[in-house]
């Protein structure tokens, strides 16, 4: 079974980045996310895993240290498993909610 599933299974966790962006005012980087998991007993990985998702979807983006959009692995889109602790070490930039014009 893939690690990510339907992003309407995950209503809850995606609030919860987007308050978490917006309470912050900055981009979540990996030890807010962390933090996030320790407060509400959640697998780091399943946090990640539906960043991944928002990502590849449009719904966020993932920045390098300098503010510059990257990429997400297609190894990390499509894993069966859960994201090891080496996968997740590789993603040192910062995430943010797509800002949608008006």
């Amino acid at each position: 079974m893939p690690r990510s599933g339907p992003l309407a299974l995950k209503p809850f966790l995606i609030s919860l980045l987007r308050e978490t962006y917006e309470d912050k005012q900055e981009n979540l980087i990996m030890a807010d996310i962390r933090g996030l998991a320790a407060d509400y007993s959640m697998r780091l990985d399943d946090i990640v895993s539906t960043l991944i998702v928002l990502t590849s979807e449009g719904g966020w983006h993932y920045l390098d240290d300098n503010g510059q959009p990257v990429a997400i692995a297609d190894a990390l889109l499509s894993g069966e498993a859960r994201l090891s602790d080496e996968d997740i070490k590789k993603l040192n930039g910062s995430w943010c909610p797509a800002m949608v014009e008006s």
